[in-house]
């Protein structure tokens, strides 16, 4: 058996396992590659490492009133801080008929454990308290003896848990 030697394989040898350290790195760190990691409604535990930055991002559809808030009590400053939002529309209409995304950013900043609720309000289930549009709450409960609005138009509450390590 004959084995052939080439020129560049020293190169290449020597670059494999700083590729491999850095992709390693990447995947403890939870650090993507390509920008912040992005966690979905359905995952709810999130572990991060201080200054490492993240996002929530939840389907909302501004166009039909439908709209997401930072809800009370605040996740603890001193664990994540926020750092921007956005509505990212991921139909083709102008209108956004098609719906897209709210996306929630943060920012791991110290050591601990927090919790992040967002209350996800259909048109006209919550009041929002004008501080930059980015909190609301539910509107008062009726009094007795008043119509109870349908469960179409409740907010609901989701509960993320974010771990800083």
């Amino acid at each position: 058996m004959m084995r052939t030697h080439l020129p560049n394989a020293a190169p290449r040898r020597a670059l494999v396992p700083a590729l491999t350290t850095l992709t390693a790195l990447a995947a403890l760190t939870g650090c993507g590659l390509f920008g912040p990691a992005t966690y979905d409604r359905d995952e709810t535990a999130i572990e991060a490492g201080p200054g490492e930055e993240f996002t929530l991002s939840v389907p909302s559809n501004a166009s039909l009133g439908e709209r997401w808030y930072v809800a009370e009590p605040k996740p603890a400053a001193g664990v994540v801080r926020a750092a921007g939002e956005e509505q990212e529309n991921s139909g083709s209409d102008a209108d956004g008929a098609d719906g897209g995304s709210q996306l929630f950013r943060f920012k791991a900043v110290g050591r601990g454990s927090t919790r992040i609720r967002l209350i996800h309000c259909p048109v006209h289930a919550c009041i929002d308290k004008g501080e930059d549009s980015a909190t609301a709450s539910p509107p008062p409960s009726p009094s007795p003896g008043s119509t109870v609005a349908p469960a179409p138009v409740r907010p609901t509450y989701h509960t993320y848990t974010v771990t800083v390590k």
